[in-house]
């Protein structure tokens, strides 16, 4: 892509300067920055743009046209330069974003998908009837038996911590009070 855009480059500077000086031709020198812009890097948009810069100057000296002041060639040289500079930065950055936000768009699909995927997960679980073992409280699914915490992280895909109710604490307490007691009762006899 880099040969083609120096090649377009020579091409828009030979339009240009078989045009003559009456028709202006220089916005031609965004087709090379604009192919370095969407094909290749940042760096190769300031080198094209800089190279248009130099054609455009070389192809007005060699016009011969009698500006009405010297610093009129090299003005239209430095414009050609920020025109193509600019555009090829905005196109670059037009690209990178269309490339982000197809990135985006993957991993939102992806995302998606597995959401679709767990859903039906749950909804197949909440459709169907689950055992449950009276004694040891283990879940049948399928032919196989697994613990709640089991169910829940591998079929519910939860991530599992463990903590102590508020019943449970009290419960706790009240036993360790009851075991402390009785070892006192007992070091009294």
């Amino acid at each position: 892509m880099a040969f083609a855009s120096i090649l377009s480059l020579f091409a828009m500077a030979y339009v240009d300067y078989a045009t003559g000086y009456e028709l202006v031709f220089s916005a031609a020198y965004l087709i090379p920055v604009s192919l370095c812009a969407w094909y290749l890097n940042r760096r190769a948009v300031w080198g094209m743009s800089a190279a248009s810069g130099v054609a455009a100057f070389c192809v007005d000296a060699l016009s011969g046209y009698p500006y009405s002041h010297f610093m009129i060639r090299y003005w239209n040289s430095l414009m050609c330069l920020a025109i193509s500079l600019i555009t090829g930065l905005l196109l670059y950055r037009l690209r990178q974003t269309l490339e982000e936000r197809k990135q985006m768009n993957d991993e939102l699909q992806t995302a998606l998908d597995e959401l679709k995927r767990s859903t039906e997960e749950i909804r197949k679980l909440q459709n169907g009837l689950q055992v449950v073992c009276a004694w040891t409280k283990q879940i049948k699914v399928g032919d196989q038996w697994m613990t709640p915490d089991e169910f829940l992280s591998t079929q519910l895909h939860l991530k599992i911590s463990h903590g102590m109710s508020p019943e449970a604490t009290r419960e706790f307490q009240d036993e360790l009070k009851k075991r402390a007691h009785n070892e006192t009762s007992m070091h009294a006899l």
